[in-house]
């Protein structure tokens, strides 16, 4: 036998046993991991193939060690140590795998075969963290001065949600915001400058009580209107309408107390809802940023038109009082809301039409202001991605300032769920003065469970 054949007969036996003895290895690293990310069936499919994989390999060795015979070579002296080795790990892998098999297959039988990790309960102690970002361009053109372009970093917005029990959840939500500059509404000195986080709101809703009824404890946004809820970056425009603003102030009305929903009761077609709210009159555009109780009661009816249409009629008042400043404060509106969207349809075609009317009084000791405004708004998708809508806002500002006009225009494309741009402008005509025109390009991204969350 020469030596070429020699040494390649001496090569293969190094190479062979070099496999034996990394095979139990492998397979040891992942029955370590197996349990964490492989059902009970995959385990046993992986061993039963590595235990043909090493049947076929000692066969080609008990055919090597025959060709080694027939050339008069002597066998290695540490074959037989080798040849034990794997045999000895591959027993205590075995038992290792099934002893792991049977801890771990009771929970997969009961999820469906999936096993699952053991840590992966604690996941349920965190609360959802969601982000939000909405950025805006503006091009301000005003009838009277010269134009003005900025790009504003709008909102912030950190959301922290959970379940605390079967009986109560929690919402947090910490936001950063700033005022768009929009030309005829926004006063040149208010244009600059930047917010700092705050809490918008955070509260416990208890929302298993007897009869249906809910209670709410914290800071919240109120029951007012159709977007008094609405967190600002979900609205359906860039900007709140006219009449909120000027009677709530641009954030709108956030104030800290409770709130009781009533229980849901039927009458025919209709169904009604009903909420009844004890908070610090704080808001500094009503109460004047006071701290005595304020009260809120809203009711609402909702009607099913049929399997592609809804009408929701809603109406609410909000009193309250400032002894500091001898200020007592109303403001009562009415809502109506139309959603029409065809069935098997409904992410490529929707209509929304919705108008709110205010009327909001504030008695100064013995000067009495009064006002009153509201919108009307229509937003139609028209593609899965876009949607093109308009608002009409009118206000009669408290005396004695004048009238305003404004109309809003928009365009939006959704990029996906979790980003969106809009393309806005607002034509805003103030009683006695020229047009003001604003170019508005907004972009509002989110990651997290909640998404452009509306509440």
């Amino acid at each position: 036998m020469d030596l070429d054949k020699f040494g390649r007969i001496t090569g293969g036996i190094g190479l062979l046993l070099a496999s034996m003895l990394a095979a139990p290895s492998a397979l040891a690293q992942q029955v370590e991991e197996g349990p964490q990310v492989a059902p009970q069936d995959t385990i046993l499919t992986r061993i039963s193939l590595l235990e043909a994989r090493i049947d076929s390999l000692a066969s080609e060795l008990g055919s090597l060690k025959a060709a080694v015979a027939a050339a008069g070579i002597a066998p290695l002296p540490v074959q037989d140590d080798l040849k034990a080795a794997p045999q000895t790990e591959l027993e205590a892998l075995r038992a290792a795998a099934r002893q792991a098999v049977e801890e771990e297959g009771a929970p997969a039988e009961e999820s469906g075969g999936a096993a699952k990790s053991r840590t992966s309960g604690l996941q349920l102690l965190n609360p959802e963290i969601s982000v939000t970002g909405d950025f805006v361009g503006a091009a301000t053109a005003p009838g009277e001065g010269d134009g003005n372009v900025s790009a504003i970093p709008r909102e912030f917005e950190f959301s922290f949600q959970a379940v605390i029990d079967p009986f109560a959840r929690t919402k947090i939500f910490f936001t950063r915001e700033d005022e768009v500059p929009i030309a005829g509404l926004t006063p040149e000195e208010e244009q600059e400058g930047g917010g700092q986080f705050e809490i918008e709101e955070g509260y416990v809703d208890w929302v298993a009580l007897p009869a249906g009824m809910s209670v709410k404890l914290g800071q919240f946004r109120q029951e007012l209107g159709l977007y008094n809820r609405w967190h600002t970056h979900a609205l359906l425009e860039v900007d709140r309408p006219l009449a909120t603003v000027e009677f709530v102030g641009e954030d709108g009305l956030i104030q800290a107390g409770a709130s009781l929903a009533l229980p849901i009761f039927q009458t025919g077609p209709a169904t009604h809802s009903a909420w009844f709210e004890i908070t610090s009159g704080t808001n500094d555009v009503l109460f004047a940023d006071g701290n005595d109780p304020s009260y809120l009661g809203r009711v609402q009816s909702f009607f099913d038109l049929g399997p592609s249409s809804y009408i929701q009629i809603g109406a609410d008042g909000v009193w309250g009082r400032n002894d500091e400043e001898n200020l007592t404060s109303r403001l009562y509106s009415v809502d109506l809301s139309y959603h029409w969207t065809p069935p098997g349809a409904a992410l490529y075609r929707d209509l929304i039409l919705k108008g709110e009317w205010y009327w909001a009084h504030q008695g100064f000791g013995g000067e009495d202001l009064d006002g009153t405004g509201g919108y009307a708004q229509a937003l139609y998708k028209f593609t899965r991605r876009w949607e093109a809508g308009v608002r009409a806002d009118y206000v009669k500002r408290f005396d004695p300032r004048p009238k305003v006009f404004q109309l809003v225009p928009s365009v939006t494309w959704w990029q996906s769920e979790w980003l969106r741009l809009r393309l806005q402008g607002n034509i805003v005509k103030n009683e006695g003065a020229p047009t003001d025109f604003t170019l508005l390009f907004q972009t509002v991204w989110s990651v997290g469970p909640h998404r452009h969350e509306s509440y």
